[in-house]
């Protein structure tokens, strides 16, 4: 082949220009920078570029990312060890890396230490550090107050996971957790061959997320059949071994438990005293859990648990991410978001 037939077959601007949906000027400007182009066009411009194998598209590229602003965005996890917050903490870094309108710089924490004094600590020895951050706490006092703190100082916040009171300004990610527990209540009654006693287990209430998941699973139980019985919630704390001790001694107190509701952390704790109840042959309860991860889905194979309600992961990093880029960019006072998605529903069929 001629190197005449092999440039005419070349991309050209007009190829791109088709491609984007955009006119030749429009790309010309984005290649010369002869003038301003919204950021999104500049994007789709440059997508297009990448797909045609242009020749300039790396060009394109860098005119792009140096017409972005950069936004550095915090985020406070709950503990380090437990795979949904690792999932989370990928997913916060794979959204920010793939960001379009500013090139964002992530700093990621953990809260392994619960207190809500420490947490405060933790989220105020931040407000110097980023533009923006996202937080998973409990909705305590001193945490509303260190999170005003930040919004007072042009630092927005975004709760995930929890919902934090309104008065402090805070946006949210995460699913209706109303939903969540009347979800979970539904399984529950349908999965149980009658009604009887049921549980819920809690890290703490002080987590909204938490509070408002157990009210609303007592809520569908008891508008469903007066013949449930709710017995009294009990606690895991987030932490693995206290949670198993306090399964094993719910399930041995209560050896009718018709049903079990895993409305905090501290599964695997809860999955080891299962899997040693079904060992020892004992009946085991109706369980609905929290967020799939590697020990969940194992759980739904063997029959531990029998359906996990889970936060769409990838959708509330990318959710955060955007929320709190726009509040921090936005040229105007910008309310930050409140996001609620969709719940992610697994059975032993579906994984």
């Amino acid at each position: 082949m001629s190197k005449t037939v092999r440039q005419k077959m070349r991309p050209t601007m007009e190829d791109v220009a088709r491609e984007a949906g955009v006119s030749l000027s429009t790309v010309d400007r984005v290649l010369n920078m002869r003038a301003d182009v919204r950021a999104d066009t500049a994007q789709r411009i440059a997508a297009a570029a990448a797909r045609l194998g242009f020749h300039a598209k790396g060009v394109i590229e860098q005119r792009v990312l140096n017409d972005r602003p950069t936004v550095r965005l915090g985020f406070l996890l709950q503990k380090s060890g437990v795979a949904f917050y690792q999932g989370l903490a990928q997913a916060l870094s794979n959204a920010a890396a793939t960001f379009a309108r500013a090139r964002i710089r992530v700093v990621i924490g953990y809260l392994d230490d619960l207190d809500p004094a420490t947490v405060a600590q933790r989220i105020l020895a931040l407000r110097k550090q980023v533009d923006g951050l996202g937080v998973v706490a409990v909705d305590h006092p001193v945490v509303r107050e260190a999170v005003a703190k930040l919004r007072d100082g042009g630092v927005p916040v975004v709760a995930l996971i929890s919902e934090l009171s309104t008065a402090v300004g805070a946006g949210y990610v995460g699913v209706d957790n109303r939903l969540m527990g009347r979800t979970a209540g539904w399984f529950i009654s349908q999965l149980a061959a009658t009604p009887g006693s049921a549980a819920v287990m809690v890290s703490s209430q002080r987590f909204q997320c938490q509070e408002l998941c157990e009210f609303s699973f007592r809520s569908f139980l008891a508008d469903h059949s007066s013949d449930w019985d709710l017995l009294a919630s009990r606690l895991t704390l987030e932490d693995d071994e206290f949670a198993y001790g306090n399964t094993l001694d719910l399930l041995a107190g209560e050896p009718d438990l018709v049903g079990l509701y895993i409305a905090g952390g501290g599964i695997a704790g809860v999955v080891r005293a299962l899997r040693e109840h079904k060992v020892q042959g004992e009946r085991l309860p109706v369980v609905i859990c929290h967020d799939l991860t590697p020990l969940t889905r194992e759980a739904l194979k063997n029959a531990l648990v029998q359906a996990v309600l889970s936060h769409p992961v990838a959708a509330v990093a990318e959710q955060a991410v955007g929320a709190l880029a726009e509040a921090v960019t936005s040229a105007s006072e910008y309310a930050v978001a409140r996001v609620m998605l969709p719940i992610q529903i697994d059975v032993p069929e579906s994984i």
